[in-house]
């Protein structure tokens, strides 16, 4: 457990008011909980053990605990994720939430890494739900009861899984993300589960149209800065404020196609080379044609 800051933004969110109070808490526990990173192993045990240690029932606070971590899954506050099995979570826009002045070393994989596979969200039946089973006598009462308690947590589970229809817009952005990444010689990131979400919480719950975001990809990957960093469409979500400012600082203005984007990139590299060239050995036949043009 670590010693963290709660800005007083936090209490303002809307966001934050859509939670009920137990999950307002589990999410302030959960930045005390995972690394310095934003990543913590995603065992509800493990954090109902480190957040709720005293609690006079366990069973209740684990699935007050696991209710709260789909709330926060499901809207986007933290992401759900396996890597070579293992279970992990990370709290989306670490940034905005903790300034770390000196980060300890990463424990754990991020959600953008090569590997990363979603979670599915299941839902794990509170006490209450078992306490309200019908009680039987004898034999066939345990074995009535069995059933019920079987059929209640199928049910459950079944109404709280997350069922998502592919999306035509997210994936097209994806393959503009992939496209511009691409062409800086960068490796393609995975389709992950991790990606689409991000894409589509960028839509849907940031409120980007895709042409703002197809210019975000285009700043991004034109910049001599952001074209190493933003390597992932999770990425370009919790950068996506930063691009913004720094896009409106440098008043960038975005070509008009695709194409007069590539050819201003390239055109931009070549300045670059012929600029590094001259530094090492003075001006080259290149230099002089472009000036006498």
């Amino acid at each position: 457990m670590r010693i963290r800051s709660i800005l007083p933004a936090f209490w303002e969110s809307e966001d934050v008011a859509a939670m009920e109070w137990d999950t307002r808490l589990v999410f302030i526990g959960l930045w005390s909980y995972v690394d310095d990173n934003g990543v913590g192993r995603d065992v509800e045990k493990l954090i109902v053990s480190d957040l709720f240690p005293l609690e006079d029932d366990p069973r209740e606070t684990l699935a007050t605990v696991s209710r709260a971590l789909r709330h926060l899954s499901t809207n986007g506050q933290i992401d759900r994720y396996t890597v070579e099995g293992r279970p992990f979570l990370y709290v989306t826009k670490w940034e905005l939430y903790q300034r770390i002045d000196r980060p300890g070393k990463q424990r754990y994989p991020l959600p953008t890494s090569d590997d990363a596979e979603a979670r599915v969200t299941v839902a794990t039946p509170s006490r209450e739900s078992r306490d309200t089973l019908a009680t039987g006598e004898g034999e066939k009462g345990r074995r009535g009861e069995g059933e019920k308690a079987s059929s209640s947590a199928v049910a459950t589970a079944t109404a709280d899984t997350e069922i998502e229809v592919p999306r035509h817009d997210v994936e097209e952005l994806l393959d503009y993300l992939n496209a511009g990444i691409a062409s800086n010689g960068s490796k393609t990131p995975k389709r992950t589960k991790g990606n689409e979400t991000a894409m589509r919480l960028l839509i849907d719950k940031d409120g980007r149209t895709p042409d703002q975001i197809r210019a975000a990809i285009d700043f991004a990957t034109n910049d001599e800065f952001w074209r190493s960093n933003i390597l992932s469409a999770s990425k370009l979500r919790t950068q996506y404020d930063q691009l913004r400012l720094k896009a409106q600082q440098q008043k960038w203005k975005r070509p008009t196609d695709r194409h007069e984007r590539e050819s201003q990139f390239w055109e931009n590299e070549m300045a670059n080379t012929i600029a590094s060239d001259e530094r090492r050995n003075g001006p080259t036949n290149t230099t002089l044609e472009i000036e006498a043009s």
